[in-house]
């Protein structure tokens, strides 16, 4: 028989549930935690939410684990049923009559802390958290090292029956549907990993080129009177170049060296950047930009969003053909850049409507081909 595993927990209620959140190793979660197959009898159906573990995302995070010493996660859920799970909790916590008066000592609290005991014939399955325990797995096989790091673990009572399940397969679903993804805002004011908002904060916050001042602060359309473009059409540009980065070996420096370069470099071949650049300040300075953004005759590509994303994509062809970032730049800029000229007019805007057009695909890659040749 096998001695009973004692984790240290707190007990708690939410709702109609009773939560134990035990402190757990990693080793002992990748060996008794499996997935949420158990929340269905039918074969077919628990195939159906292995399929849905994506094993990229998984990879991603076991890189995570090994490679990160600040590395962080979030509880995981898991479900419990079967064997003999009991709860223990610690009796003489309350102060002594002395200390009384100098502490504040809820009425729940003696009740909440405690331990859980299994046998380890417990079954164990995560309602939220699949890839992140899939991550745990094939971390610790490739850094065994991870496998006496600490995680917290909230259980909760798991009943085989038909409307156990129902109501473990709700707490699945509600979990899972509630969790929202960073949002791009989000993503761009504060995430340390991903390599196009750190480029993008560093852009509007230590360049002078690019400043805050200059920057429409926005995920969506550009709608104010005096900026050139949005952070969110920065972080755009950006992410496209950082695709075409991944995936060739023409570049050699750093992608964060090569996007702020690209943008360095633009500033300094564009005319049109730095004459709005040079009246930031300016009290008339909304006269400049409207010179080169209006409804008369468009102005100037680069002070347009979708302006930028033609630019990088025509950048990036050029990059291509082995070009420098330099004379890719200066190859750009040499161009007619202006809306209602030759090259942007009735492509990007139309001259006869006086507004920003919707390109077809084909007029799109023809006004590449023009900017690049």
């Amino acid at each position: 028989m096998n001695k009973k595993f004692f984790m240290p927990c707190l007990r708690g209620t939410f709702g109609n549930w009773v939560t134990y959140t035990c402190s757990m190793k990693l080793k002992d979660i990748a060996e008794l935690v499996k997935f949420a197959t158990e929340l269905h009898q039918s074969e077919r159906l628990s195939e159906m939410i292995q399929r849905e573990l994506n094993d990229t995302r998984a990879e991603e995070i076991a890189t995570y684990l090994t490679s990160r010493e600040d590395r962080f996660f979030s509880s995981l859920v898991v479900a419990v049923y079967d064997g003999e799970p009991t709860w223990h909790d610690i009796g003489g916590l309350r102060p002594n009559k002395e200390k009384l008066s100098e502490v504040e000592m809820p009425d729940y609290a003696a009740e909440t802390l405690g331990f859980l005991s299994i046998t380890r014939e417990e079954k164990m399955f995560a309602l939220d958290g699949q890839h992140r325990l899939a991550g745990i797995i094939k971390a610790i096989k490739n850094k065994p090292s991870l496998a006496d790091d600490l995680l917290s673990v909230i259980i909760v009572a798991h009943k085989n029956s038909d409307e156990g399940i129902k109501r473990s397969r709700r707490l699945f679903t509600s979990l899972n549907k509630e969790a929202q993804p960073v949002n791009k805002e989000t993503k761009i004011a504060l995430d340390e990993d991903d390599e196009c908002a750190v480029v993008t904060r560093y852009l509007v916050e230590k360049t002078d080129f690019i400043s805050s001042k200059s920057v429409s602060y926005s995920i969506g359309s550009l709608r104010d009177k005096s900026s050139f473009t949005t952070i969110g059409n920065i972080f755009d540009c950006s992410d496209k170049l950082y695709k075409f980065y991944n995936k060739t070996d023409l570049v050699k420096t750093s992608f964060f060296d090569f996007c702020v370069e690209f943008y360095a470099e633009t500033f300094n071949s564009c005319k049109e950047l730095n004459v709005y650049q040079e009246h930031l300040t300016s009290p008339n300075r909304l006269k400049y930009l409207e010179k080169y953004r209006n409804s008369s005759n468009g102005g100037h590509l680069l002070f347009r969003p979708i302006g930028w994303h033609l630019y990088t994509e025509s950048f990036i062809q050029l990059i291509e053909k082995e070009y420098s970032v330099t004379a890719a730049v200066k190859k750009l800029n040499a161009k007619d850049l202006k809306l209602e000229g030759e090259i942007i007019g009735n492509a990007l805007w139309s001259v006869k409507a006086k507004k920003i057009m919707s390109p077809s695909a084909k007029k799109w890659k023809s006004t590449i081909k023009k900017l690049t040749t």
